[in-house]
């Protein structure tokens, strides 16, 4: 009963966060919304319920619970216009106590030059812009099949070398439900709620997520396992989003993934493939995803996770 007070309150708060009127253009932190886990790129971005290991924190702290002992992640993302995204992520499995994790987001732009209406080619001097997500994450295992994660977060944006700053601190809320019987993980996340940050003299929400999604085994023989996933997104700055994606693995040792993502602007198909190192006798995996866009070159995200 505990149980389903909890996702209840979770869906009650995420609900009044996200549906609070449709802020397009008036949401900072976008870099948030980046994908830093290969896999879950890979399969349209359907974060709440595969969200796993280290890897986990800025999509969904329950999936911190799945580190035996501890693990470290760090994935590259190549983005545009040179702009680099980067994650680091660890956890520590404290047996009773719980789960916990640290993580860090980093976005930051190459020198560019300082361009006027006098010098349009430059004026000799340049200028960066960086953003940064520190995280501290809890999870803990409220029953056999039921985990909790929660997130604080201190994000911090720097524009114009860092002569014009915000930072704001945000809260994430998880959940993960197995239902053994019918090979079924329910996740349920509210990202990045907390307040608004301000620049100069304006202020802006951040990108606050409410997603609710599903993971079913729908083959299951010999070493061949089949996830079949689907999400719902509602974000605080769009209509809601869907997201549909498949995972086949073969042996636990060669992952194959694609997917697709419906109601987004530009996003549209993805796929990647993992492979775990296990065979090696390493406690880890390597993953790799493309990103396609409609109107713009596709993205290329990178991660290697171990265990210790």
């Amino acid at each position: 009963m505990r149980t389903w007070r909890v996702i209840l309150l979770l869906l009650a708060g995420g609900a009044a966060a996200a549906f609070a009127g449709n802020r397009s253009g008036s949401v900072s932190g976008q870099f948030l919304k980046i994908p830093t886990d290969p896999r879950i790129a890979a399969i349209g971005n359907i974060s709440a319920p595969f969200a796993d290991g280290a890897m986990a924190i800025p999509f969904n702290a329950a999936g911190l619970l799945s580190i035996k002992n501890a693990a470290v992640g760090v994935s590259y993302h190549q983005w545009w216009a040179d702009i680099q995204h980067l994650y680091a992520g660890v956890g520590f499995n404290l047996d009773w106590f719980g789960t916990i994790g640290i993580g860090v987001i980093m976005l930051s732009t190459d020198d560019m030059p300082v361009r006027t209406p006098a010098f349009p080619e430059g004026t000799g001097e340049y200028f960066k812009s960086s953003e940064y997500c520190f995280s501290l994450s809890y999870a803990r295992n409220l029953s056999e099949l039921f985990g909790l994660g929660l997130t604080v977060r201190y994000i911090s944006s720097n524009l114009y070398n860092g002569d014009i700053s915000a930072s704001a601190v945000a809260f994430d809320f998880g959940t993960l439900y197995d239902i053994a019987v019918l090979r079924t993980r329910l996740g349920i996340t509210i990202t990045n709620l907390g307040q608004d940050v301000k620049y100069l003299y304006e202020q802006y929400s951040i990108p606050t997520t409410l997603r609710f999604g599903a993971r079913t085994a729908v083959y299951e023989v010999e070493g061949h396992r089949v996830y079949l996933g689907f999400q719902i997104g509602r974000p605080n700055d769009a209509n809601e989003q869907y997201n549909l994606g498949v995972e086949y693995g073969l042996f636990e040792t060669v992952y194959l993934r694609a997917g697709y993502k419906f109601n987004y602007d530009t996003e549209n198909w993805c796929g990647g493939f993992g492979v775990s190192l296990a065979r090696l006798g390493i406690d880890g995996d390597v993953n790799y995803a493309y990103s396609n866009y409609q109107y713009l070159p596709g993205t290329h995200l990178l991660s290697f996770e171990i265990g210790f």
